[in-house]
């Protein structure tokens, strides 16, 4: 195995132990550091994170670290400073570390620190050979599953999934010296978990469970489209599978909203990326699928892209029934781009990301976001 596997296993086994300092707190309102002064820390300790799982137990493996909250102890000398660590031939117990056993790991170090410092530091310190990453992980889902409002070990999965990303976030998406944003607390991730208006697929899910036990997984908790609200559909940088490209898949996916649809069913709302805006546009024209999209290609008409289309209502033995007969449009579409230009929505909408970012516009509307399922697959979805 090359080195980046081990680098990247090693940062998700320190977000496995950060999730798990975090769930296991006695204080929900306790704020624990990821990546600050060491890889995970509060007010009452700090943790450096090693994961080597090729490697044998040897003093020189955990010098530097060592050193490294030597030197944090002696700023701060209040908190209990830890190594956590993982090797092969090494783990499941805490080392008692003699004063002998200090030096030895020092090495040619040892004369940098005086004797007191020394003595007072391991009064502080703590050396834990961690379980494996996988029993790490069960421990982890124990947990989640005390959750009053999870109701199986899939769903444990799920949120794990959820909270493993909403913590990487953290670290990717901040520099180091933005610390009020690298901060989290056990009220914080389940505030998160509770809020109940986000459903987030996640690629960690199907990693742990298998591509069909992900796909069903998912359809069991996925949302359609509710046929009398708006909804916006934005793709992003999906795959396309040989038996349904993008533009089928939209077309489907409009007949599947207006198969027996009443009077009141909104139009669904697609963005489609730059480069296949047209080919999508020029499939449902060839379709009869009847589209507005705001005259993009002339001059965006905002107002008239967001205007309600007209429709009439089926009649049954002389009187109007619910049922739709016929509409002036069946759906909204734009690309990407002309979508970027909208500074305001007025319309009130649910979106669903499939393979992107989440857009500026999306405000406090709920969401779901997909990642990882290409068209074919999409298609049964919806």
């Amino acid at each position: 195995m090359d080195g980046g596997y081990y680098a990247i296993k090693g940062f998700e086994y320190q977000i496995d132990k950060t999730l798990s300092e975090v769930l296991f707190s006695s204080n929900d309102e306790s704020v624990i550091g990821i990546e600050q002064i060491q890889d995970v820390n509060n007010g009452d300790y700090v943790i450096q994170v090693k994961y080597k799982e090729a490697a044998k137990l040897t003093p020189s493996a955990i010098r530097k670290p060592i050193i490294q909250l030597i030197n944090e102890f002696i700023l701060d000398k209040s908190r209990n400073y830890i190594l956590y660590c993982y090797f092969f031939d090494t783990n499941g117990y805490t080392e008692n570390v003699s004063i002998d056993l200090l030096e030895t790991i020092l090495g040619k170090e040892k004369d940098k620190f005086d004797g007191t410092v020394k003595n007072s530091f391991l009064s502080k310190f703590n050396l834990c050979f961690s379980e494996t990453f996988q029993n790490q992980f069960q421990s982890v889902l124990r947990k989640l599953q005390e959750l009053n409002f999870c109701n199986s070990k899939d769903e444990a999965i799920y949120f794990y999934s959820v909270l493993v990303d909403y913590l990487r976030k953290k670290v990717v998406n901040n520099p180091p010296d933005q610390v009020s944003s690298r901060q989290v607390t056990k009220n914080e991730l389940l505030n998160y978990l509770n809020k109940g208006r986000k459903v987030t697929f996640l690629s960690s899910y199907k990693e742990y469970r298998g591509e069909q036990e992900y796909f069903k997984f998912l359809k069991s908790r996925f949302k359609k489209p509710i046929k009398n609200q708006n909804t916006i559909i934005f793709f992003g940088d999906l795959v396309e599978s040989d038996s349904c490209n993008l533009q089928s898949l939209v077309h489907q996916i409009v007949k599947n909203h207006y198969h027996r649809a009443t009077h009141d069913v909104k139009p669904l709302i697609f963005i489609i990326p730059d480069e296949k805006i047209i080919e999508v546009k020029s499939y449902l024209i060839k379709e009869n699928c009847l589209l507005n999209d705001g005259y993009e290609t002339i001059l965006f008409n905002q107002k008239y892209f967001e205007s309600p289309p007209i429709i009439n209502k089926k009649m049954s033995g002389g009187k109007l029934t619910s049922s739709l007969s016929k509409t002036s449009f069946e759906a909204r579409i734009i690309s990407n781009l002309t979508l970027d230009k909208i500074t305001e929505l007025n319309l009130n909408v649910s979106w669903i990301f499939i393979d992107s970012e989440k857009h500026k516009l999306l405000c406090d509307s709920t969401y779901q976001t997909i990642n990882n399922l290409n068209t074919e697959q999409l298609l049964k979805l919806f």
